[in-house]
């Protein structure tokens, strides 16, 4: 489910320029990328009842991850999309970077405050 439409990107967050069709195909990776790291927790929860610093966080969050992805080169950024070593014929090309973090490190300054990262064990008295 994407957090944030394109009003709130453009509007609202005011993110780098994308087309409808651009964002479109980078909100739902974005939005997959914040439930892959918060755990899945906000799955069949009602996004609008949470409390606002939660649903503002998150979908901040969101809206900086399609920030990110597209300054990298769009969606292919979280699959890998550079090889780290090419050879053709004679001549070889290795990347010697450590490779690009795929999340944002902005996105989880947004949700540590939500305690959407919260990795423990919850106990409940009966």
């Amino acid at each position: 489910m994407p957090y944030i439409d394109y009003t709130y990107y453009t509007n609202t967050f005011k993110g780098t320029s994308l087309t409808q069709e651009q964002f479109d195909r980078l909100v739902v990776r974005a939005s997959d990328l914040v439930d892959m790291i918060t755990s899945y927790v906000l799955h069949g929860v009602e996004f609008t009842q949470l409390a606002q610093l939660i649903q503002d966080n998150v979908k901040k969050a969101t809206a900086a991850q399609i920030e990110y992805m597209d300054s990298l080169g769009g969606e292919l950024t979280i699959h890998g999309g550079s090889p780290s070593s090419v050879s053709i014929g004679n001549f070889n090309y290795q990347d010697s970077g450590e490779g690009q973090q795929v999340i944002s490190p902005i996105v989880i300054n947004y949700l540590r405050p939500t305690g959407l990262l919260y990795k423990g064990v919850s106990v409940r008295e009966c």
